[in-house]
């Protein structure tokens, strides 16, 4: 059996399924999807301590489930928010406590985000790190991101008509209407796409437009979808559902590019859940000559992976401006020190231009275009980033 084959069976229970085995099981804990299966489990044939292992990670996975529940219930922040991602994507699925959770994402109107802030400071959360479009927190055991921006797109104009259909819709309820929901999940797959995600995304997507876009939905979904440069990845994406992962047909999406949709399919199988699969000694060319683009993103990428891979200067300080040295000797000797070093060289550097293309042809954006964020009271482009 096909992975593919057992998410059909876990989502349309009618069709039949054979065997499973370890393969599959650490291919779906790969993708952060190792309990969607949980419902059909009773039905599918495999070895005794396969199952078990499945049982217990099922088990811890929803116990998790619960636990992220009562948490993001009891989110000491007072002013209108509203829950990004999470639970917002999962009660599309038949059993929302059969998708992982991960980061709780909230985000406030603009006005008041440093309410929030100081109200999750109060509580006892404890700020992990400030970024451009979020600040993390850690309470719980869970990881709380707390927005003042979403969108992260390439474009200022649609970036900015994203938030604010966010902004426009925060209340009370702490829920985003499905339409606007659906626009957060879709721009989530086009933010990571370039550095790789996942099936577990794709299955956040797919949910979504099983129960809210119909053919008879589309069209008011089309045109809030084309104002964000994203109708093309919405179609692509959800012809590639149809293909590989048994949902319905749609009218809207039948004649997407099964090309660019097998394309897109090899590469999250690739990739892994956020691009776990892919490892950046490995895939040494592809990922250099996809991220180092210019002189300036080619040093970011050296000095960030040599910080990471090269402990002397993680304990002395005086070594760390020369991790970009390090970096770059450890790609060569790693990329020329395996067998069929050349023809790997070639393969690689087919891949990363392949996937230069196929993220072209989706449209989505790229850091090489630039990544627009909001300062000093407007959205601006910002390029050289990695």
């Amino acid at each position: 059996m096909s992975i593919f084959q057992l998410l059909k069976v876990s989502f349309w229970p009618e069709r039949e399924t054979v065997n499973v085995d370890d393969e599959i099981y650490n291919e779906l804990k790969l993708h952060g999807i190792v309990a969607v299966p949980a419902p059909i489990l009773h039905n599918l044939s495999m070895h005794f301590e396969l199952r078990e292992k499945w049982k217990q990670e099922i088990i811890r996975q929803v116990a998790y489930y619960h636990h992220y529940c009562f948490v993001e219930d009891n989110i000491p922040i007072t002013v209108p928010y509203v829950i990004l991602k999470g639970t917002s994507a999962a009660k599309y699925y038949p059993y929302p406590e059969c998708r992982t959770m991960g980061d709780i994402d909230i985000i406030t109107k603009r006005e008041d985000f440093h309410i929030a802030y100081q109200e999750l400071v109060d509580d006892g959360y404890i700020v992990v790190k400030k970024e451009k479009r979020e600040i993390i927190f850690t309470k719980n055991d869970c990881i709380v991101e707390l927005h003042f921006q979403f969108a992260s797109l390439s474009d200022a104009d649609q970036a900015q008509y994203l938030d604010n259909l966010i902004f426009d819709n925060i209340n009370s309820s702490h829920i985003l209407p499905d339409f606007i929901n659906g626009l957060v999940i879709l721009e989530h797959i086009s933010q990571h796409l370039e550095a790789g995600l996942g099936l577990r995304q794709i299955l956040d997507w797919m949910m979504f437009v099983d129960k809210c876009l119909s053919d008879d939905q589309w069209s008011g979904f089309e045109t809030l979808v084309g104002k964000i440069g994203l109708k093309k990845l919405a179609i692509v994406t959800t012809h590639m559902c149809e293909m590989y992962l048994g949902l319905q047909k749609r009218k809207w999406c039948a004649e997407a590019d099964e090309v660019l949709c097998k394309q897109l399919m090899d590469y999250v199988l690739l990739c892994g859940n956020f691009g776990y699969k892919r490892n950046s000694d490995k895939d040494v060319s592809e990922n250099v000559i996809t991220y180092a683009y210019t002189p300036i993103t080619a040093f970011k990428l050296l000095q960030g992976r040599g910080l990471i891979n090269w402990n002397a200067a993680q304990r002395h300080k005086i070594l760390r401006p020369f991790a970009w040295i390090y970096q770059a000797n450890r790609y060569i000797f790693r990329g020329l020190n395996r067998r069929g070093a050349v023809s790997k060289l070639k393969s690689e550097y087919t891949a990363a231009n392949n996937r230069k293309k196929m993220l072209k042809a989706l449209g989505v954006r790229t850091k090489r275009e630039g990544i627009v964020v909001f300062q000093n009271g407007k959205y601006v482009k910002h390029k050289e980033q990695f």
